[in-house]
């Protein structure tokens, strides 16, 4: 029996991946060692009802969508969670399914604490070379829609007046592109960690 305890992070808004997936993924993690526990980032009763009775029946957190969070984006909880787990010392692998920003700083911080890191996407990425392992997940839909009947067509709503066209305004230059806010915490906390 392998007596190694893995803790699972699962950001369940980014990976939008059917419970079915998860589950297998899960499967897999286990041949590594017990799995001592999950937490879930992004959750949502209605969009992520599939892993409403695993959470429940196993007593998981579920943490619902950040406000502002980009879709698809890193999760910055599930980054502090793990580096709190790592230093903790009472694991020894951590399985994260992560949205998309360069957390490589934190993959290497972890295997230089003697943490196994466990990737779980759908496509490998630069983030999920740098793990011991990397675990593919399946993609699917997530609920089907049955509809019975088309939809109605609206009648088409009444054209307003034309307005008069506007003043011409000066051309101001562009805005430079914003950053990356994730990008930018995470390298804000891997100089703080000194990756």
């Amino acid at each position: 029996m392998n007596s190694k305890k893995i803790v699972v992070l699962a950001d369940i808004e980014s990976v939008r991946v059917p419970f079915t997936s998860f589950e297998k993924a899960l499967k897999e993690v286990s041949k590594y060692g017990e799995v001592a526990g999950c937490k879930f980032y992004g959750y949502s009763a209605k969009r992520t009802k599939d892993y409403a009775e695993f959470i429940a029946d196993n007593n998981y957190d579920a943490l619902s969508s950040l406000a502002g969070k980009r879709k698809g984006k890193l999760d910055l909880r599930q980054v502090i969670d793990a580096t709190r787990l790592a230093e903790n010392r009472k694991i020894d692998g951590i399985f994260l399914m992560y949205g998309k920003g360069n957390i490589k700083p934190l993959i290497s911080y972890l295997r230089n604490l003697g943490i196994e890191v466990f990737a779980g996407v759908i496509e490998p990425d630069d983030n999920s070379a740098k793990c011991n392992q990397t675990i593919i997940l399946e993609e699917g839909l997530l609920y089907t829609q049955i509809s019975h009947a088309a939809p109605k067509k609206a009648a088409p709503a009444p054209r307003p007046a034309a307005a008069p066209a506007p003043a011409a305004r000066p051309v101001q230059a562009a805005k430079p592109a914003a950053s990356n806010d994730d990008d930018d915490i995470i390298a804000k906390l891997a100089a703080l960690l000194g990756d």
